[in-house]
């Protein structure tokens, strides 16, 4: 059963995006859209289509199910955010609001909250063109999201605390984001679920250490 908000995306940026894309096919997370350009006119295509020569990816989408995994170049293995479908959109934009975050393109297709820790959060209410696009819950979806915030706070006993209450102080439960105190904002591993990892010996999640990715 769906709860009021849930978490279906993670964006990494990594200097190797044909390797990650192989090492999370393998872990059951196949490639979906490539999108780019081609002398400057924006092209997507499916993963079957043949990549046109000159070819300049800006992204591309692993996913399966309800769970997506977007992939851009960088220089180096980066976390740029998580994305959230939601009942409570216009609650949260008001909490983000109130706590003084900035709120961008509220009514447009695609919302980012910026939050005070240099990662943003995707949101959009459920019903949204980007939840429709996804896949079935019960295929596939995160049951298990790392992350790593850092945090200023001087009580370092409280630190993992502090930095989920405020997360949650905005955006309430999201069931299976474990939040932790750390150096750098980064999402160590994540754990698929769903009967897409089902077979006869009843395997029905997949763990990815996302060191092992990027």
């Amino acid at each position: 059963m769906h709860t009021p908000t849930r978490l279906f995306h993670l964006h990494f940026n990594t200097p190797d995006v044909s390797g990650a894309e192989n090492r999370l096919a393998v872990r059951g997370l196949p490639l979906y859209r490539r999108f780019g350009r081609v002398d400057g006119e924006f092209r997507a295509l499916e993963a079957d289509d043949p990549v046109p020569d000159e070819f300049r990816l800006r992204l591309q989408d692993a996913e399966r199910g309800y769970a997506n995994v977007t992939l851009a170049p960088g220089r180096r293995p980066h976390f740029d955010h998580l994305g959230l479908c939601t009942s409570e959109f216009d609650a949260i934009c008001d909490r983000a609001e109130d706590a003084g975050w900035s709120v961008r393109d509220r009514d447009g297709r695609r919302t980012f909250v910026m939050t005070p820790w240099e990662f943003r959060v995707e949101l959009h209410p459920d019903g949204s063109e980007v939840e429709i696009d996804l896949g079935s819950w019960d295929d596939a979806h995160f049951g298990t999201v790392e992350l790593v915030i850092p945090n200023d706070n001087e009580d370092e006993n409280n630190e993992d605390e502090t930095a989920a209450h405020e997360f949650a102080a905005v955006f309430g439960d999201v069931p299976g984001l474990e939040i932790r105190a750390g150096e750098d904002v980064w999402v160590p591993r994540f754990r698929l679920v769903g009967s897409a990892f089902s077979d006869e010996i009843q395997i029905d999640e997949v763990r990815i250490e996302t060191k092992n990715l990027l």
